[in-house]
């Protein structure tokens, strides 16, 4: 084997394992999820001021699927409300949709909501929102549902 061959043999590996690499990675948790909601809009439908968000990764699913980004925000009054906000952008909107169809089994859903394209209401009054190729939850603590489906509406809108 002349050393022309094995170089470009080599480089040739390099090539075909940087692009299996590259296609991992971009299946990380994308950054700035949180970005979807921010302090403000949870101010205009809660009423108080609210910090920056805590982000962290939130485990897909099922294998083979998407990273999301779980956000928890504060109030910066003294009654402490607390907003968890967890979402994941699909491949797909039937990807989502598909999702979203197998994890509303397990969530018990409670009542319809009319925000994005589907969405429901679980036992604990949070929110499960399907709009487009996105999937996401909203969580108020204390409960309110009212304010609930304000703010999953407010996110909604701006997908």
């Amino acid at each position: 084997m002349s050393s022309k061959f094995r170089l470009v043999v080599v480089l040739t590996s390099l090539v075909i394992f940087g692009a299996s690499t590259a296609r991992t990675t971009s299946a990380a948790p994308p950054t700035g999820g949180c970005s979807m909601l921010t302090p403000a809009q949870i101010e205009k439908v809660l009423g108080q001021p609210f910090g920056v968000p805590t982000e962290t990764k939130a485990p897909p699913a099922y294998a083979g699927q998407p990273w999301g980004s779980h956000c928890e925000y504060s109030s910066q009054k003294t009654n402490r409300a607390h907003v968890i906000f967890i979402v994941y952008v699909d491949a797909s909107p039937s990807d989502a949709k598909q999702t979203f169809a197998k994890l509303s089994a397990w969530y018990s859903p409670n009542s319809k909501a009319s925000v994005g394209d589907e969405a429901y209401l679980d036992r604990q009054h949070a929110i499960h929102v399907l709009k487009g190729k996105v999937r996401y939850f909203v969580s108020i603590s204390p409960d309110n549902e009212k304010q609930t489906i304000g703010l999953a509406t407010a996110i909604a809108v701006r997908i």
